[in-house]
């Protein structure tokens, strides 16, 4: 299990403690703070990874508040700490607190450590597929950088197309050219001058489906304390050898980490809706499901501004319990929600970010998250503005 709560970083005043299960999704307004409390639970989740492999140590991590200024510069979220900011994050393995302007580690005695690739899907997403050969542009934001090197590595490693699941497109990679298209029953365009909700798709899901897959390949190893230790000795080892150049270090590093086995894939997604149809966003919406579904230890956390993307994960949820519950019409809920994508309650958590930067957590109906949401009031009001309208047509006060 991991919490987190924050207080007075970016528009976040006070989180409370929140649970972060294995899909977790955050819905509220723009600029509530969605998007800052997905960056620092990926901050919190590189610095776990970071420390029990041994790229970085606690004493490193925590002097020169190199937190806030290298690992959560990395999200550009520097500048969003205050003099009270607050930040725990606790998980089987370590508690990181943020108090008074410093940072402080305490590691647990436990002895398996699930080894992740973690993934952040950054809303700029477009940028990479709608700029032609994007990759050759410096100075990018590191996260939309991290997302363009591995969307390049996805393409590399097609063979003929791969699909992109909506209006039975495809996306198709020359190599030689370094050319991407999009292609589908009569039609064939260069993906930098296709629809913009093409743009949008092509990364995510070629991205998601090439990490989840490789994450499933792998032999599933958990380490224990004594693999570790020795795991942090061959690094610091090499970190520490003065004969080797920075370059060396970094390809000796690059070489041992390609040992490592890798247990689970969390994916930390930005807006999985953008430039969507509501058909589109649930079949995107699938998509990342049934990449969550490969592993069992994966992670999926989602921001969003969109009630069709809460909508359908409820839909999710409720066919997994059906599914249990009535075996003998399996057949007919594949119909409406592809098996790959079936949820259980408990696996999933819904936060809303209200105006004053407070989170709540949304109540659950028989284990699915309520109607009664910011998203669904917000398409309910449309509703209330139209019978106004009628009211002054029909001359009434």
């Amino acid at each position: 299990m991991r919490t987190i709560q924050v207080k007075y970083i970016g528009p976040i005043s006070d989180s409370g403690q929140l649970d972060i299960t294995p899909i977790t999704l955050f819905c509220g307004r723009q600029g509530s703070g969605k998007s800052t409390l997905a960056k620092l639970i990926s901050s919190c989740l590189w610095l776990e990874k970071g420390l029990v492999k041994g790229d970085m140590t606690i004493k490193y991590i925590t002097n020169y508040n190199r937190f806030k200024k290298e690992l959560c510069g990395y999200h550009q979220l520097t500048e969003f700490f205050t003099a009270q900011s607050f930040l725990c994050y606790e998980s089987d393995f370590f508690v990181f607190t943020y108090s008074d302007g410093r940072f402080y580690v305490k590691e647990k005695d436990k002895e398996h450590f699930f080894m992740p690739k973690i993934m952040y899907v950054p809303a700029e997403r477009n940028f990479m597929v709608a700029v032609e050969h994007a990759e050759r542009i410096k100075k990018l934001p590191a996260s939309l950088q991290t997302l363009q090197d591995e969307y390049l590595r996805a393409l590399k490693a097609m063979k003929g197309v791969a699909s992109l699941y909506v209006n039975d497109a495809n996306i198709q990679y020359d190599k030689l050219n370094k050319v991407t298209w999009i292609v589908g029953d009569g039609f064939k365009t260069k993906a930098n001058q296709a629809a913009s909700g093409f743009q949008s798709i092509a990364p995510l899901v070629l991205v998601s489906d090439n990490l989840a897959k490789m994450v499933n390949n792998e032999t599933t190893l958990t380490m224990s304390v004594e693999e570790r230790n020795i795991l942090r000795k061959e690094i610091l080892k090499i970190q520490s050898n003065k004969k080797y150049t920075d370059e060396m270090k970094t390809l000796l590093l690059e070489t041992l980490n390609s040992k490592l086995k890798l247990d689970c894939f969390w994916n930390i997604v930005e807006e999985p809706e953008q430039n969507l149809y509501p058909l589109s966003q649930r079949t995107v919406l699938n998509v990342l499901v049934k990449d969550f579904n490969q592993s069992p230890h994966n992670g999926l956390i989602i921001t969003t501004h969109s009630p069709y993307i809460l909508n359908y994960l409820t839909l999710n949820i409720k066919a997994g319990m059906m599914a249990e519950k009535q075996e003998d019409r399996v057949d007919k809920i594949k119909e409406i929600v592809p098996q790959t994508s079936w949820l259980k309650a408990d696996q999933v958590t819904v936060y809303e970010i209200r105006n004053d930067g407070t989170v709540s957590s949304l109540e659950k109906y028989e284990g699915m998250p309520s109607d009664d949401n910011y998203l669904n009031n917000a398409l309910a009001e449309t509703n209330i503005l139209f019978d106004r309208l009628l009211e002054i047509e029909n001359g009434e006060n």
